[in-house]
């Protein structure tokens, strides 16, 4: 008999456990995962010990075994529909601020718990969020932004990179700095301060909102809701704006958009 491989492939909270012969390629898995899944092929980042970039290389060739954990990340054609829906239905499709949170009677970046954050300026490591360039740009290379800082760009949301893992120069509720990691291969966010880092599972995060920040043009005051409901939040200063749909998509899936 040949040699089978039933690796378990992880979707968000969903999940399906596939049996294709060892000699078979990772097209095939993807076709079997659009059968359990209903993600296209073409819509699908499988991701074992690294992404899986060659479609031609057999299963056996890449190690997958029995048990192996393969993690999924894509949308589904229905869900890419939704969002497309959602967003020309909002602002009327315009761009930026159809990312935020609903407007409110109170500027939230004004209540003291975010305030006492805010007055402390923009950290010397955040990377540029720009709205209108380049009067904006030369305006916050002034202030100090690290020459690595990516640049940012007028009035649209810019697609988070898969290669963009990292975000430095940010604030937490405490007024600590703290960078943000994305570790895709174990689908984690960590948290790190100097003194601890927190890890916390993409699936423990049900909602994402965020304020832009009046006095700093081009960075927002991003919210992370924590659990069922959102009941415990997790606060952050200074997200460059530009990257606020990126985060959401990454963290959450294009049902964050809708």
């Amino acid at each position: 008999m040949a040699d089978v491989a039933a690796p378990e492939v992880q979707y968000g909270k969903s999940s399906a456990e596939l049996k294709r012969p060892a000699s078979s390629t990772v097209a095939d898995l993807k076709a079997e995962v659009e059968k359990a899944l209903a993600i296209p092929p073409s819509k699908q980042k499988l991701m074992y010990k690294g992404l899986l970039k060659d479609d031609a290389a057999t299963l056996q060739k890449v190690g997958i075994k029995n048990g192996a954990k393969v993690l999924l990340i894509g949308s589904s054609e229905a869900d890419i529909a939704a969002a497309k829906a959602s967003a020309a239905s909002s602002s009327g499709g315009a761009g930026g601020m159809a990312w935020d949170a609903p407007k409110q009677d109170e500027d939230i970046t004004k209540q003291p718990q975010h305030a006492k954050v805010i007055a402390k300026g923009v950290p010397e490591e955040a990377m540029p969020g720009i709205l209108h360039p380049p009067a904006v740009v030369l305006q916050v290379i002034a202030k100090g932004v690290p020459e690595e800082a990516m640049p940012g760009i007028a009035e649209r949301q810019v697609p988070l990179p898969d290669s963009l893992l990292n975000f430095n120069g940010l604030y937490n509720s405490q007024g600590s700095k703290v960078r943000l990691t994305f570790k895709p291969e174990s689908q984690q966010l960590w948290i790190a301060s100097t003194t601890t880092t927190q890890k916390l599972p993409y699936g423990s995060i049900a909602k994402i909102e965020s304020w832009p920040i009046a006095e700093h043009p081009g960075y927002s005051v991003v919210s992370l809701g924590l659990g069922a409901g959102s009941s415990s939040r997790y606060w952050l200063y200074f997200f460059p704006s530009q990257y606020v749909s990126g985060i959401k998509i990454r963290l959450i899936g294009l049902r964050a958009l809708m």
